[in-house]
C-alpha cells in the first residue's frame, strides 16, 4: 500500500512538472511570435534575367527577324519591407535592371543579312506583398504592380550588305549595308518624359517564389525566381515604321525573368 501511495504521488508530481513545463514552452513561443510582429527589414539585391521584347505581329511578309536567346544583369537594388506577422509582409524594391533583346535580321530565305539590338536600363521599382511559411528557413511567394523609368536605352540595325526583302502589300524594300540607330535616350534625359522615339515609363506586373534563411536573429539570405510582364510598347508609339527596317511593329513590350539574390537586416 505505501509503495501505490509513493507511486500516485511521484506521478502527480510528473504531471505537475510536465504542464507546467509545456505552459513555459507556450508562452515562450507566443513571446517568439510576438518578436516576429511590426519588424522593418532593409536589404541589398542583385539579379541576372532572361529578357525578351515580346512582338505582336500578325501580318504576311513583315517579320524580318529572329530572336536570340539574351541575358541581363540586373547588377544593385534595395529593398525595405514591413512584415506584420511571421507569414505576412508589404516590400517596396528599387533596382537598376538592364534588359532588351538580340536579333538576328534576315532575308526573305531566312539568312541572317544584320543584327537588331535592343538595350534598356531602368530603374524599377515594385511594390510587393509577400506570404511567408514562417519558419527559420521558409519559402515564400509574392507578387504586385511595378513601374520602370527609363534611364537610358537604343534600338540598332546593322546590316552586313545591302538587302531587299519583300513587304506587306506586296512590295519592295531595299536597305544599304550600314548601321543605323532607330531610337536612343541617353543617360541623363528626364526620366518621365519620352525621349528619342522610346517610352519614358513602362508598368508590369511581378510575380515571385523562393527560399530564405535566417542567418543570424537580425540577419537573413534570400534566393528567389521572379518573373515580370510588361504591357506598354517599349517605343513611344504602338505602331511604329522606320526607314531602316524592313518590318512593321505592332506592339513590342518587356517580359523577363530570372534569379535574384539578396542579404537582408531585420530592425527588432
Amino acid at each position: 500500500m505505501k509503495n501505490f501511495y509513493f507511486a500516485l504521488i511521484t506521478l502527480s508530481f510528473l504531471t505537475f512538472s510536465g504542464r507546467a513545463q509545456a505552459q513555459d514552452d507556450a508562452s515562450a513561443n507566443v513571446e517568439q511570435v510576438r518578436k516576429l510582429k511590426g519588424n522593418f527589414h532593409l536589404g541589398i539585391t542583385t539579379a541576372v534575367h532572361n529578357t525578351w521584347i515580346k512582338v505582336d505581329n500578325e501580318e504576311e511578309l513583315n517579320e524580318h527577324y529572329t530572336y536570340k536567346t539574351t541575358f541581363k544583369w540586373a547588377p544593385v537594388g534595395i529593398v525595405a519591407g514591413y512584415q506584420f506577422n511571421d507569414r505576412q509582409e508589404l516590400m517596396a524594391e528599387a533596382y537598376l535592371s538592364n534588359q532588351g533583346q538580340n536579333y538576328n535580321i534576315t532575308d526573305d530565305n531566312g539568312n541572317n543579312v544584320g543584327k537588331k539590338t535592343i538595350k534598356l536600363t531602368y530603374l524599377q521599382v515594385p511594390l510587393l506583398w509577400k506570404f511567408m511559411t514562417g519558419d527559420a528557413i521558409r519559402f515564400n511567394l509574392h507578387f504586385g504592380p511595378q513601374a520602370g523609368f527609363l534611364i537610358k536605352g537604343e534600338e540598332v540595325n546593322r546590316l552586313d550588305k545591302t538587302t531587299t526583302v519583300t513587304i506587306p502589300g506586296p512590295s519592295t524594300k531595299t536597305i544599304q549595308a550600314g548601321t543605323y540607330t532607330l531610337a536612343k535616350k541617353e543617360k541623363g534625359d528626364p526620366l518621365d518624359k519620352r525621349v528619342g522615339g522610346l517610352n519614358a515609363v513602362d508598368p508590369s506586373v511581378v510575380l515571385g517564389f523562393g527560399v530564405e534563411k535566417d542567418v543570424t536573429d537580425n540577419l537573413y539570405v534570400s534566393g528567389n525566381l521572379r518573373f515580370n510582364y510588361g504591357f506598354k510598347d517599349i517605343r513611344d508609339t504602338e505602331s511604329t515604321r522606320d526607314e531602316f527596317d524592313f518590318d512593321h511593329y505592332i506592339l513590342r513590350y518587356n517580359i523577363f525573368g530570372g534569379v535574384q539574390v539578396g542579404l537582408h537586416y531585420v530592425f527588432r
